[in-house]
Parts: C-alpha cells; structure tokens; sequence
C-alpha cells in the first residue's frame, strides 16, 4: 500500500474516532442531566389545585423543558399534562431517533386529544431539535380544538430557534381556533456548558413576571 493511502486510512480513522467520541460524550451529558433534573423536579412542592382556568402541555427529553413546565404550572397554579412518546427516550437509540425526528411536524403522543373546553389558557412547551420546536407539540396541536383558547408557546434550547417553524406552530394553533399569544424561550447553551436546574427555573419565573 501506498504511504498517501496509509494517511488516508489513518485519516479516516481518526475522524471516525473523533465522531464516536463526540456522540458518546453528548448521550452521556445528557443521560447525566436527565438524572439530576429528575432529582430537582422530585423537589417540587405538591402541585395545588389548579385554577380550572390553564393548562401546562408539555414533551421533555432530559428534562430541561419538565423544569421550565412545572415552574409555569406552579406559578400560574395551573393543570399539568405530560406528553408521552415511545421515541426520543434518553440513551442513544432515543438521541437518534430525535435527530432523525427533528423536522417533522407529527409524532405518537399520548395522549393525543384533550378536552380543552374548560380552559382559558394552554401553555404548550418542548426542547427545539434543529432549530424547530419538538415535533410531539406539532402533533398535539393539530389535533386538538383551540377555539376561544389563548396559547403560549415555551421552548428550551442549546443555541436558537428558526422563527419560521415558530410561524408554522402559530399557524397550527390559528387554523384550530386559538388565539396564540407569545412564545417564551430559554437558552440554555451547548452541550457541557449548560445551565443548571435552579438557573432554568429563576429564568422561568422571569419571563412570566414580563407584560403580556
């Protein structure tokens, strides 16, 4: 064999070595924040009775997005409602399966409609994968009735968002009657350097604190 083919050989190792690196190091960071969220979301008080009024709908991977919904819940003394989906888990299989998930607008949810009648106000919230919010709250909004409702979006996130996919959630919400009023977000910065629970939960109660 050749050297330059040798190189090469070694190059495209190395690469490979790199990439393996790098994913084992991102499913482990997040399987590790999954554990401590978990531990600060099993702090949260009881949950009072709510309003009757709001609702907090929400899908979370690691939990950053729990966090930020049970924060909401607890202020606006609102009702919960977790969305569940057998993909995107923790773990590998489920990182992979949410990069590949990461533009569509539909997923399995359970549940998948939701008697909204005797709310006000729907809190809706997910990670964004890809500059677009999670496609679970896609599917929940295109499948329920919104009317005479108004909706807050709400997103955790690495670095940003694309506004685009937010028009399409907006444009979602409006085709099924709701009046979608504004959309909270927190940065919560790259993988390794992330903001802790308590810095989700302080910027949570923030944003809630700003006008309508």
């Amino acid at each position: 064999m050749m050297g330059w083919q040798k190189m090469l050989l070694w190059a495209i190792g190395l690469s490979l070595l790199a990439v393996l690196a790098a994913v084992a190091a991102i499913v482990g960071i997040d399987s590790y924040q999954y554990r401590q969220n978990q531990k600060r979301i099993e702090r949260f008080a009881p949950a009072e009775a709510g309003d009757g009024k709001t609702l907090v709908v929400f899908f979370s991977r690691s939990g950053n997005t729990e966090l930020m919904a049970r924060k909401i819940a607890q202020i606006r003394r609102a009702d919960v409602l977790p969305l569940q989906s057998s993909r995107n888990q923790i773990g590998l299989t489920g990182w992979i399966q949410a990069l590949r998930d990461a533009r569509s607008t539909d997923a399995d949810i359970t549940p998948r409609t939701v008697d909204l009648s005797g709310y006000d106000t729907v809190y809706i919230g997910s990670p964004v994968w890809l500059y677009s919010p999670a496609p679970q709250i896609y599917a929940f909004a295109r499948n329920n009735d919104f009317s005479g409702k108004n909706v807050i979006l709400f997103n955790t996130m690495n670095s940003k968002f694309e506004p685009r996919y937010i028009d399409d959630f907006k444009r979602i919400i409006e085709q099924n009657g709701g009046n979608f009023k504004k959309h909270l977000y927190f940065v919560r910065g790259r993988m390794g350097q992330q903001a802790d629970a308590e810095t989700i939960l302080q910027h949570t109660e923030q944003l809630l604190q700003e006008p309508h």
